[in-house]
């Protein structure tokens, strides 16, 4: 095949997504497959189920969630299963945060937290220390992924390097300009630096793909490239290049992404070092996954079924609905899904409460993103006046989402800019830089990605939800203050 091809891989934390683009970004072909558990050999069969035909060469790269760790042996293989990122270790994150280390590293709050990959690290290996032995490397899963490709099951991993999206979770210093470890930080930890791969910027080569499960996938003969974490990728799949620009994805969880070109600390928000250039001001908290949760345990309704009966109620008729505080901007998972508002109205049929309960759940998913957007216009006296918006499928609807982004665009009282859901593609703009498959990186954006809609809000609707949208942060707070009265 002459023409040029790009591969990009979504290992999410319910399916593998894989995608063919020409470099005009027409979609060739894809697949997608769910993951049945959180094992690497899972992960592996649902890449192989996800995988459509894929070309016999092209550029190839993969995002992944961040703050999921695996620490494996020297042939790749998992000596511990995949710790996911909503599991936690809090008394090792405890242990941490009273390391006198702490103040010199940015995003501290993150790397120290009971969910990092640090604190899990450490939990492994004071409860099985002798397997710990036998860990060579501890990586995310883009770089397990992109090696496991890489390297047959008989060779050994020697050279392995990791992007520096997915490091900034391990405890890496994004201030410099080629970020790196900080090495007083393991040695606290007795952790040896060796465990931890080389820091390189994504799209840096790697080698080819000729692995078994290369082969065995339809990856072999690809020229791989190093990824990202997938709100890195969701940045660029929103088109955010420049400092000002400001995204939210909503998946599994709400990513809150915000382009700068300097680093201004703040207690709720961490950086990243942006794919490309500059900063990446950000925050996730878990919102898709409770809503999922809600409409398959609590209400027993398929989604487009629950999105219906949210669209039946009135505004202000919703329960009032604060979300769990396993991220930010809390980091205490102690803290649950809470209902407030809930009263026994007998004249209220089973489908209403069911209904008054999805909207308010949505409602609440609206007001936590609309949080950030206020905090960081505060922070930074500015005032983000566009936001891009991607919805990335959890709940997945076969329909599309217009009705919840209208809400958005009513809350917010903001301007959106609704992107297709291109993950795939977003994350492969810095290998198909550093190919020279575009000019730059506007030319890569203009080529790869696809606007679905623009909202403007109603302007017979702004103001409902003004009371609410004020004060939802610090009920959130006093809401979690609850959690802590033993």
């Amino acid at each position: 095949m002459d023409e040029s091809r790009l591969v990009g891989v979504h290992l999410g934390t319910s399916s593998v997504r894989v995608a063919t683009y020409d470099p005009d970004g027409t979609l060739i072909a894809d697949g997608e497959a769910p993951i049945e558990e959180q094992t690497t050999i899972a992960w592996e069969r649902a890449l192989r189920s996800a995988a459509p035909a894929l070309p016999s060469s092209g550029t190839c790269s993969v995002a992944s969630t961040s703050g999921t760790v695996l620490l494996v042996d020297e042939y790749g293989e998992p000596v511990f299963p995949p710790q996911m990122y909503y599991e936690s270790a809090p008394e090792q994150a405890k242990r941490l945060r009273q390391l006198d280390v702490g103040n010199d590293l940015t995003n501290w709050d993150v790397v120290s937290s009971s969910a990092g990959p640090l604190a899990k690290v450490l939990q492994l290996r004071e409860d099985h220390p002798d397997r710990f032995e036998d860990v060579e490397w501890v990586l995310s899963p883009t770089t397990w992924l992109l090696y496991r490709l890489r390297y047959g099951r008989s060779s050994v991993w020697k050279t392995v390097e990791t992007d520096w999206t997915n490091a900034m979770k391990f405890g890496a210093d994004i201030t410099v300009s080629m970020p790196e470890w900080n090495s007083s930080l393991f040695e606290a930890c007795d952790l040896s630096s060796t465990l931890f791969p080389a820091i390189r910027p994504p799209g840096s080569y790697i080698g080819s793909a000729e692995s078994e499960v290369a082969e065995r996938t339809g990856f072999g003969g690809c020229k791989l490239y190093q990824g990202m974490t997938d709100g890195s990728a969701s940045v660029l799949a929103n088109g955010c290049l420049e400092p000002g620009d400001f995204s939210v994805t909503f998946g599994a969880t709400s990513v809150i992404k915000y382009v700068l070109d300097e680093i201004t600390p703040h207690e709720a928000l961490y950086y990243h070092r942006h794919p490309l250039d500059g900063y990446i001001l950000g925050a996730s908290f878990d919102s898709g996954s409770v809503l999922r949760w809600y409409f398959n345990h609590v209400l027993d309704v398929a989604p487009e079924h629950g999105f219906e009966l949210a669209k039946s109620i009135a505004p202000g008729q919703e329960y009032e609905v604060f979300l769990q505080g396993h991220r930010s901007p809390l980091y205490d998972p102690s803290v649950g899904t809470s209902l407030l508002g809930v009263e026994c109205d007998t004249s209220l049929s089973t489908e209403a409460v069911r209904g008054r309960i999805a909207r308010g759940l949505m409602t609440g998913i609206v007001l936590a993103e609309w949080t950030y957007i206020y905090r960081i216009q505060e922070h930074f006296d500015t005032t983000i006046d566009r936001i891009q918006l991607m919805n990335d499928g959890a709940p997945s609807l076969h329909d599309d989402y217009n009705w919840w982004n209208e809400l958005r665009g009513q809350i917010w009282n903001r301007s959106i800019t609704e992107m297709e859901p291109r993950m795939t593609a977003g994350l492969l703009i810095p290998a198909a830089l550093i190919t020279s498959e575009y000019a730059d990186s506007n030319e890569a954006v203009n080529c790869l990605l696809r606007q679905r809609s623009e909202i403007e809000p109603a302007s017979d609707q702004i103001g409902d939800y003004d009371d609410r949208r004020d004060r939802y942060l610090d009920r959130w707070y006093q809401v979690a203050d609850l959690y802590d009265r033993h």
